[in-house]
């Protein structure tokens, strides 16, 4: 998947642990974790492009996740905090919306194998062009800048009078709805295995169902909210 939907994987992962862990610094470590696979192996691809040239690689792995829960045990463990836990399952869910099950030499390195040597000649170009054409992505995208905003003006230092109740309530119901038709027509095209989908062109039935998910529930979790600062 491209960035924007793995941004709003995370701020849905992030508000759960939020409320879970009642500490709203989830949030912002979830949309961290969920975009890290990409930030530091496509940075490496471009770096090391003979080696590492696939773009999934060690932040890919299963290893790295495993590394990663075990400092978030012991963060439980010693600081009494789920935010380690929170991070892991941001990064992890990175890993199945990119089907790693596809790629198991990767996903499993070093056990399988080494890591895939392909690499794509532009990266910055290549990934911009797909999701600047991906209608999905503009979608997530503005659903997701809702939920970063909501979160930064539920602090109280940064509340804006003019924005009443009554407007916030328009604009969640207006991503929602939004969320929902571009949800049910993926899952539609998923289920018939249909490619080139209106929302997301560029994705296979499985990543279109794996989009419809999180739309529809991201479509559920905004309509639920009575209002964003309520989450405080």
């Amino acid at each position: 998947m491209f960035i924007f939907a793995h941004v709003f994987c995370g701020a849905l992962i992030g508000l759960a642990f939020w409320h879970l862990a009642n500490d709203r610094r989830a949030l912002p470590l979830c949309i961290l974790g969920a975009i890290l696979p990409d930030l530091i192996d496509k940075s490496l691809a471009m770096i090391f492009p003979g080696i590492l040239g696939s773009g999934r690689t060690f932040v890919h792995s299963l290893v790295f996740v495993a590394i990663v829960f075990l400092v978030a045990i012991f963060l439980w463990q010693y600081r009494h905090t789920l935010l380690g836990i929170a991070f892991t399952c941001a990064i992890l869910s990175h890993q199945i919306l990119d089907a790693m099950w596809t790629e198991l030499s990767a996903w499993f390195y070093p056990f399988l194998g080494p890591f895939p040597t392909f690499m794509f000649p532009d990266f910055i170009g290549y990934y911009f062009w797909l999701g600047i054409f991906s209608l999905s992505e503009w979608v997530f995208a503005g659903a997701s800048l809702l939920i970063i905003w909501a979160w930064y003006m539920g602090m109280q230092e940064h509340r804006v009078p003019f924005i009443t109740i009554r407007r916030e309530t328009y604009a969640r119901f207006s991503v929602a709805i939004l969320l929902g038709v571009m949800g049910v027509y993926l899952f539609f095209f998923g289920l018939a295995a249909i490619f080139h989908a209106f929302f997301a062109p560029t994705y296979d039935p499985v990543t279109d169902i794996m989009a419809a998910i999180i739309a529809l529930y991201g479509m559920i979790v905004l309509m639920k909210w009575q209002s964003f600062p309520s989450l405080d």
